[in-house]
């Protein structure tokens, strides 16, 4: 403890105790450091969701900055509502698969209706399809789907990666995969009677088509090309030699 000297009324100064803190004493259970929060009522980070069309003035919109908000909103701009339900009721009528509730992207996250589509379609083009609800075997149908439908025609152009589906990143290239699938099985499998869907997709279209030159093996000279340049049929030595 420490004091300090207190005059008093006969002029002498008494010595008064004052209480210092103690080290051994623990802080109050209430007591919190300056500048804490409370985590149990610290309010959660949005979540963001890229699936669908963000809304503007949403937290979800709020998280997304430039170039990444850009590309969103120009896959917004393209995205077609209508084209989803069309292809949403094909699917239901091939594969005997209903949405139900669900969302497009919920409904085909796990890619057992795409593969059930495929296989409707050309029966075991899908060998084995996953049920398991984990995400790597969840992947592997949806790369079971994206195969079939290659060798069913439909052009790389018109694929989409695995995450444009099962993290919802671009939901609007599954709906153009769909829909360029139920053009390319009208030409490449003709014995499918199900319902038509789309335009009638060459399957000739795609695929890479050979350059009718040949290989540029000399970088140096660029793209020039060799001029095939006639021998004039009227000199005396072209006529000594071819008609004579």
């Amino acid at each position: 403890r420490v004091g300090y000297l207190r005059p008093t009324a006969g002029g002498k100064a008494s010595r008064s105790a004052s209480p210092s803190p103690d080290p051994r004493r623990s802080p109050s259970p209430s007591a919190k450091p300056r500048g804490s929060t409370d985590s149990s009522q610290a309010a959660p980070p949005p979540k963001i969701n890229t699936g669908r069309p963000v809304q503007e003035g949403t937290p979800n919109e709020e998280c997304m900055y430039g170039i990444d908000k850009d590309l969103k909103a120009k896959q917004n701009a393209k995205y077609d509502p209508e084209l989803e339900r069309e292809v949403t009721e094909w699917i239901e009528a091939v594969a005997n698969q209903k949405k139900e509730d669900k969302s497009f992207a919920e409904w085909l996250k796990d890619g057992q209706v795409l593969c059930a589509l495929v296989n409707a379609i050309k029966p075991g083009i899908v060998k084995k399809v996953n049920t398991s609800a984990m995400p790597f075997k969840q992947m592997e149908n949806i790369t079971y789907f994206m195969n079939a439908a290659r060798e069913l025609g439909v052009p790389e152009s018109s694929m989409f990666g695995t995450p444009d589906l099962y993290e919802e990143k671009n939901i609007g290239s599954v709906v153009t995969c769909l829909f360029q699938l139920g053009g390319a099985i009208q030409v490449s499998t003709p014995e499918f009677k199900g319902p038509k869907f789309g335009l009638a997709l060459n399957h000739a279209d795609g695929k890479d088509k050979k350059r009718g030159s040949g290989l540029l093996t000399d970088m140096s000279s660029g793209f020039q090309t060799t001029m095939d340049v006639a021998r004039p049929t009227d000199r005396a030595d072209y006529c000594v030699r071819h008609m004579g």
